[in-house]
């Protein structure tokens, strides 16, 4: 039993990054619809970055950045692996 341990918990651990890493694809993808839509349309959107909210539209989508704006400012560079949520219609 104790040979077994060893590849129980490797096992335990490649089952838990792959349903990690779904997680974040699914993120991804439904991040992704919603920065398409409020670039082509021009509506806002809330992003949640390290606990604040900004409130903005999607200007361009790079693969690291986005860049939105607001009424307060023209331009809001927001680093991808910054953003915790995104919330829009």
């Amino acid at each position: 039993m104790n040979a077994l341990r060893p590849i129980l918990f490797a096992l335990s651990l490649s089952l838990a990054m792959t349903h990690a890493h779904a997680a974040d694809t699914t993120f991804d993808a439904a991040a992704e619809a919603l920065l398409v839509k409020s670039r082509d349309t021009k509506t806002g959107l809330a992003f949640h970055v390290n606990g604040e909210v900004i409130g903005a539209y999607v200007v361009e989508i790079g693969k690291d950045v986005i860049v939105a704006a607001n009424r307060e400012h023209g331009r809001i560079v927001i680093r991808r692996d910054r953003i915790d949520a995104v919330a829009g219609n």
